[in-house]
């Protein structure tokens, strides 16, 4: 029982006759009989609330998408004969809004009244909605009766997937690729296939690295093994969920989405290009260990199955352990891909097991690190510092870059590629990559 604003006004009238009491007492007992009859009548409202009959529905959509609006409809129903005035509070997960959602109105006599939230869901995930407190005010007005009302699960339970939203350049590109399937069917670049389909005499022009040297010896004149054509391409990306991804990764009013959030975002539109081209790509998910792998291919009609896998995924502050994940793959993924390695080089120790990764997996796949730019280090290196520490950081930032470029051009020197952009750029330059090595593999 919460008294009303209305029954507090009436107390304080009450309260005004008790300030004469000193010249007539009669109006202080007149003052204590007033305040005795209101608080009765509000008990009485208070029940009188409690008893009437009032439900709530919630309709949540299929699937929220990280940063993009979405719409949820309240529906407040009520039998009564007299329309209710109702204060609907709601504690909702942060995932969805970090402001509690606070409304006041009045439900028809009989009817129902339909109230629509929007949100902006910040954080992928899966959460559930508390309980709904709400309040209703008796007939008279003088008191609410607070209930809790629960809703079950498909009310209740809600997923958060990555955003499917890209900034101009990015959504533009992907849409020329949707449409125009650039690079399809690609040829292998090193060698047409690893498949052997026949042996035929060898003819100028063919490769060395073609002969097949038992036959050759045993037939006493050069054969050449001839490959099967690879038609479809597979990709692997390897995403790391470790410590270098855990930060924010800032930029305009993403101010909330970390660098995991950005990469997910990318490799989703990189995903829908793969699709596209009718090729196949497994997703790999690792810090410390594999978290989470799954695989799409050209059957795949919706990546709802690929988001239920891993939606959920969240960066943590374990090392990524590079080594392990290329060993991983090259147990896990034996045929020949181009395999994407998704992380954020933030200090040295991380550029160096970086390299020994991307040479393992050189060794049986196309690699190509994507490096997503650290804001707070690219900050640090621009800064003009007033102190000490100011002055460290910024030695040490820069120092942390040069480190970056000498990874980057001993990459190059192994035929390793680099793709390096900041979080507004990283899904342009996933997909301006990946096409072009497309469409090099074709020509």
């Amino acid at each position: 029982m919460i008294p009303s604003a209305r029954a507090f006004a009436l107390l304080g009238l009450a309260s005004l006759l008790a300030v004469f009491a000193f010249a007539a007492p009669i109006l202080g007992w007149a003052a204590l009989l007033f305040d005795l009859v209101i608080l009765g009548l509000v008990v009485v409202d208070s029940r009188r609330a409690g008893a009437t009959p009032l439900t709530l529905s919630r309709a949540l959509p299929p699937v929220f998408h990280q940063g993009e609006a979405s719409e949820v409809v309240l529906t407040l129903a009520t039998t009564a004969d007299r329309a209710p005035a109702v204060h609907l509070r709601e504690i909702w997960s942060p995932l969805l809004r970090v402001e509690p959602l606070d409304v006041e109105t009045e439900v028809p006599a009989g009817g129902s009244r339909i109230v629509r939230v929007s949100t902006l869901p910040r954080l992928r995930g899966r959460d559930r909605l508390a309980p709904a407190a709400l309040r209703v005010k008796g007939p008279w007005g003088l008191a609410w009766h607070t209930r809790d009302l629960e809703l079950p699960d498909e009310q209740t339970v809600f997923k958060v997937y990555p955003r499917l939203h890209l900034e101009r350049r990015a959504s533009l590109l992907l849409r020329r690729a949707l449409r125009g399937r650039i690079g399809a069917n690609p040829i292998s670049a090193r060698g047409l296939s690893t498949e052997l389909y026949a042996l035929r005499e060898y003819r100028a022009g063919d490769s060395l690295r073609t002969l097949h040297w038992k036959a050759s010896a045993r037939l006493n004149r050069p054969i050449t093994r001839e490959l099967a054509w690879e038609q479809h391409q597979h990709t692997l990306v390897l995403i790391d969920c470790g410590r270098p991804m855990a930060g924010l990764a800032a930029h305009g009013w993403e101010t909330d989405l970390s660098k995991l959030d950005h990469t997910m975002s990318a490799v989703v539109a990189l995903l829908r290009a793969v699709i596209a081209q009718r090729d196949s790509a497994t997703v790999v998910l690792f810090s410390k260990d594999v978290r989470a792998w799954a695989r799409v291919d050209r059957r795949t009609r919706s990546f709802r199955p690929l988001f239920e896998q891993l939606h959920d995924v969240r960066a943590d502050l374990d090392e990524p352990d590079y080594d392990g994940v290329a060993a991983w793959c090259a147990h896990r993924v034996p045929r020949r891909s181009l395999a994407l390695l998704c992380t954020s080089v933030i200090d040295l120790g991380v550029a160096q097991a970086l390299g020994r990764a991307l040479t393992a997996l050189s060794r049986r796949h196309l690699p190509l690190l994507v490096d997503l730019v650290d804001p707070d280090l690219d900050a640090a290196a621009r800064s003009v510092p007033d102190d000490v520490q100011g002055a460290f950081e910024k030695t040490t930032a820069l120092a942390l870059m040069e480190h970056n470029e000498s990874l980057g051009r001993r990459l190059r020197a192994q035929g390793i590629d680099r793709v390096s952009a900041p979080a507004d750029q990283l899904a342009f330059g996933m997909l301006q990559r990946f096409l072009d090595l497309k469409a090099r593999r074709r020509a």
